[in-house]
């Protein structure tokens, strides 16, 4: 096996690991790409990594838009007085 077909191994098991632990926290490594291209009998497993990281891009921007939208309507409600009541007391 050649130097270059193992280092791209390594690089595209560990992009799948990270796929499949996205909701997990995994600690942050320093990234070296591989020297040269991607070898022809890794294109097809290359493409296939990096179409999941584009649908996790997405639902991310698509949870992001989510989020934003919530805060924005939590910022719309008015806040409570200081001197009103924290409950209705409907017994006496």
């Amino acid at each position: 096996m050649s130097d270059n077909l193992a280092a791209w191994l390594s690089v595209l098991d560990r992009f799948e690991r990270a796929l499949d632990a996205a909701d997990e926290h995994l600690e942050p490594e320093a990234f070296e790409p591989p020297p040269g291209p991607v070898p022809d009998e890794l294109r097809e497993r290359a493409e296939a990594v990096r179409a999941r990281q584009q649908l996790m891009i997405g639902a991310l921007v698509a949870s992001r838009a989510n989020v934003a939208r919530e805060i924005a309507a939590l910022r719309r409600v008015p806040s409570r007085r200081q001197d009103a009541p924290a409950y209705l007391d409907v017994e006496g």
